[in-house]
């Protein structure tokens, strides 16, 4: 997930791991000598690992050998800011050393899904949604989160109190990110929420192409909300659309 130079020759490594979740770790020689883990510490890779308890919170990384890669990717800028974009969700939103192998499997499920296709919105909104259900902060869609009302006309997205707003409670709703939520969007979301897979998920996009700007806005400001500050890779995903690259996000 993330590599730090640590001293004159270490690294200090984030890992997700599929039996101990998010835990940090100490490659020591990593700087110095390329062979003990060949490529294996990066973006876009899966790996064999080996680790063991360090001292403190930190552990040690032994080994680690390629098992699947993605680096193909690494040659667009656009889908590599949508790998990392998944990854920084994963270590934003879920805690250290509690391992879920549905998180593992949205991470190379997306990389797949962007070698397959490239960049999709939808893709991004599929990953965000199950993350945040795992993370236990599903946001509201289809009610209202205070009080369960029917959403009708005037509902809000309000990403500080659950996600949806009826009209009654969106009078109260004044915080940052709060946006209006048409059923269009509603729309949007709740079918990409109901796919089974990913690549169901991608297929959405076309069906909406008028609501996609304004489920990215709710949901990176749900995501902003709970984490407290913007994601490194969402910003440099609106440099990129500022300089005219697709963005697909």
């Amino acid at each position: 997930m993330r590599a730090t130079p640590l001293r004159e020759s270490d690294l200090l490594v984030v890992l997700y791991t599929d039996e101990h979740g998010r835990i940090s770790a100490v490659a020591r020689g990593a700087r110095r000598s390329h062979r003990r883990f060949a490529g294996a510490l990066q973006l876009l890779v899966l790996a064999n690992v080996q680790v063991s308890r360090g001292r403190g919170e930190l552990w040690s990384l032994d080994a680690a050998e390629i098992e699947c890669e993605w680096t193909q990717l690494s040659s667009d800028p656009v889908s590599v800011a949508h790998a990392s974009y998944v990854v920084e969700l994963v270590g934003a939103l879920l805690p250290s050393e509690v391992p879920d192998p549905q998180a593992l499997e949205l991470v190379t499920g997306a990389w797949n899904s962007l070698v397959d296709g490239g960049p999709s919105a939808a893709v991004l909104r599929a990953v965000e949604l199950a993350l945040l259900d795992l993370a236990g902060h599903r946001p509201a869609l289809d009610r209202c989160a205070p009080c369960g009302a029917d959403l009708g006309g005037g509902a809000v997205f309000d990403p500080a109190r659950g996600g949806a707003m009826c009209r009654s409670c969106a009078a109260t709703s004044r915080g940052s990110g709060v946006q209006a939520f048409g059923e269009g969007v509603r729309a949007y979301l709740r079918a990409i929420g109901e796919a089974g897979t990913l690549p169901e998920a991608r297929a959405v996009d076309a069906r909406f192409p008028d609501d996609r700007i304004a489920a990215r806005e709710a949901m990176v400001a749900m995501v902003t909300t709970l984490v407290g500050r913007p994601l490194r890779s969402l910003e440099y995903l609106g440099k990129l659309a500022a300089a005219g690259r697709r963005e697909g996000s």
